[in-house]
């Protein structure tokens, strides 16, 4: 049973970002602080990718935890959870499709989770910035 009424989590819903959300500002103001210029949340390229870095065709994706369905980290809720397992399904189904079309299409996807940016950015710039081959120092 939810411990929220129905208004509540509406309104906690709507509060949810899928723009600019903590994780990927982390990513932004450390690609920033090493000059390496990108575009961000591009709607006119497949998936709507995070980051684009359009001269490389490399895509960079933050993924939470919770909604591209971490396999270890991405709990369920116990309510309605029917509702929240198929959800879950369909945005990881969502996902493989959109790498597979823009693989296709020429482009390298890079995906990052929540959980690894806040624990270790350090790890998550490098795979970035050795991807786009650029030195490595942090």
């Amino acid at each position: 049973m939810d411990n929220l009424t129905k208004d509540q989590r509406a309104k906690n819903m709507r509060n949810i970002r899928s723009k600019s959300t903590i994780p990927e500002r982390i990513i932004f103001r450390e690609l920033r602080r090493k000059k390496i210029y990108f575009a961000c949340h591009v709607d006119s390229i497949f998936g709507k990718p995070d980051i684009v870095f359009r001269r490389k065709k490399i895509l960079v994706f933050v993924d939470s935890d919770f909604w591209h369905g971490h396999p270890k980290r991405g709990a369920i809720p116990k309510s309605n959870k029917k509702y929240w397992v198929n959800k879950i399904k369909r945005n990881v189904k969502r996902d493989n499709q959109v790498n597979k079309t823009l693989r296709k299409d020429g482009w390298k996807i890079i995906r990052i989770w929540e959980y690894d940016i806040r624990k270790n950015i350090n790890k998550c710039i490098n795979r970035i910035m050795s991807t786009l081959d650029k030195k490595n120092i942090i």
